[in-house]
């Protein structure tokens, strides 16, 4: 009985164990037959000696399906998954030196904890989750984010350190979840190929705004970096981009410093002249600078040093205070390795969405792990930045295993994307 090339093809994907590369391998071998067989017929044969001679031509379906499967089947990224858990099993340890002096409640610990397992668990369902669906969702994505921003701009509850929150028990709405609603939103928009510079200037426009009006500075310098980034990568007039990004830097800053109340202008001139107002403002930095001096290589022993912030904001100070410079260092080092395990990706993802996650999950993290780092080492003016994966609370937790599963989804399939959709989708770029 003759073998027609739909026979011929359905041997092949049997071997194919994966899903979305069935359908993936399907579509690039019918491809070929349907090129080789014109091929063939141009050249004076008929329609089903060419089919014949095509499918001979591409050898046994059983080997061909077995060499298919190996080459496209879904991947994961062991060594991005060992150093998440590793650096997350450093970030539990500032939760177990929470000073009783300034928390009353010492439940610190067991809540990390907590919230280290329900990000695990998030970042592993988005890791099986077909992130290219995500256009799918995207109205879903850009109403729940102007939703988040809504109720923290005109219906906060609380306030702290003077910025909006939305607190229902133990349910938060901050500036971390707005950032991150609005990178996610950001960076669907920018996984369309059509997508016009010009059209999303006044989105940028909304998009910054809202946050001034929470108001976060930390939020308003993390998300315009990461848009910049967005930007940089998604359109060609590269100049024009790094003028406007940095442009939206100088201005939202130079706005944020002449409506500073004083006592904000005192920290800034504290972190120029910390010995001035060592009494006040400049006391954190010197304060800071003398417990990681005294950490040492290894860490004090027994240590009783009350740090303010020391599980948020100053998480790095715990660290190398109570465990020195060899577990400080290493945390550093892994983070940095997180950012180049995600950057050496880019170029293989030519997919745009891929892309997109890519580029705007790298500039999310390490904006803020870099800048925490150099506030934390004195380089840097101390604000309420986060370090990903190390500082306490639900919302950072989330914020930073969402880049990490979404980094895996893309990186899980990138062998399973159609080279001709990507190159159909690559058309639109301008």
């Amino acid at each position: 009985m003759r073998e027609t090339r739909v026979d011929y093809l359905n041997r092949v994907i049997r071997q194919v164990r994966s899903k979305e590369a069935k359908q993936f391998v399907a579509d690039e071998l019918q491809h070929h037959l349907e090129e080789e067989m014109r091929s063939l017929t141009k050249a004076g044969m008929d329609e089903r000696a060419a089919e014949d001679k095509a499918i001979k031509q591409m050898g046994s379906a059983e080997r061909l399906g077995m060499e298919m499967n190996k080459l496209h089947r879904p991947r994961v990224d062991w060594i991005m998954i060992g150093l998440v858990l590793l650096i997350s099993s450093i970030g539990v340890l500032p939760s177990m030196h929470v000073s009783p002096e300034l928390y009353n409640d010492n439940g610190f610990l067991f809540r990390e904890i907590t919230f280290l397992l329900i990000g695990i668990f998030l970042s592993a369902l988005l890791m099986l989750f077909d992130y290219r669906k995500l256009r799918v969702f995207r109205w879903w994505i850009y109403g729940g984010t102007a939703f988040i921003l809504i109720v923290l701009m005109f219906f906060p509850n609380t306030y702290i350190n003077g910025e909006a929150h939305f607190r229902i028990a133990s349910f938060t709405l901050d500036s971390t979840t707005a950032v991150t609603a609005l990178v996610l939103s950001w960076i669907t928009y920018f996984g369309n190929p059509k997508t016009s510079f010009w059209w999303i200037l006044p989105f940028i426009a909304v998009s910054l705004y809202s946050l001034v009006m929470l108001p976060s500075a930390p939020a308003i310098f993390v998300f315009t970096l990461t848009l910049t980034a967005l930007l940089w990568g998604r359109f060609k007039y590269k100049r024009k981009v790094i003028i406007w990004g940095y442009s939206f830097i100088a201005a939202f800053v130079g706005v944020m410093i002449l409506n500073a109340e004083p006592y904000q202008l005192y920290r800034l001139y504290a972190f120029v002249q910390p010995e001035e107002y060592g009494s006040n403002f400049g006391y954190m930095y010197l304060r800071n600078h003398a417990l990681m001096a005294e950490g040492g290589w290894f860490g004090v022993q027994g240590g009783t040093e009350t740090i303010n912030e020391g599980h948020t904001s100053f998480a790095l100070t715990t660290i190398t205070y109570y465990y020195g410079w060899i577990t400080g260092g290493a945390l550093i080092l892994i983070g940095l390795f997180i950012m180049y395990r995600m950057l050496r990706h880019i170029r293989s993802i030519k997919e745009p969405l891929g892309q997109a996650i890519i580029l705007g999950g790298v500039s999310l993290f390490s904006t803020q792990f870099l800048y925490n780092v150099g506030m934390t080492l004195g380089f840097l003016p101390h604000t309420g930045m986060s370090l990903p994966f190390v500082s306490y609370g639900l919302n950072p937790t989330l914020q930073t295993f969402i880049v990490v599963g979404l980094f895996l989804s893309v990186y899980r399939r990138k062998s399973i994307i159609s080279s001709g959709k990507k190159r159909e989708e690559m058309k639109g770029d301008v």
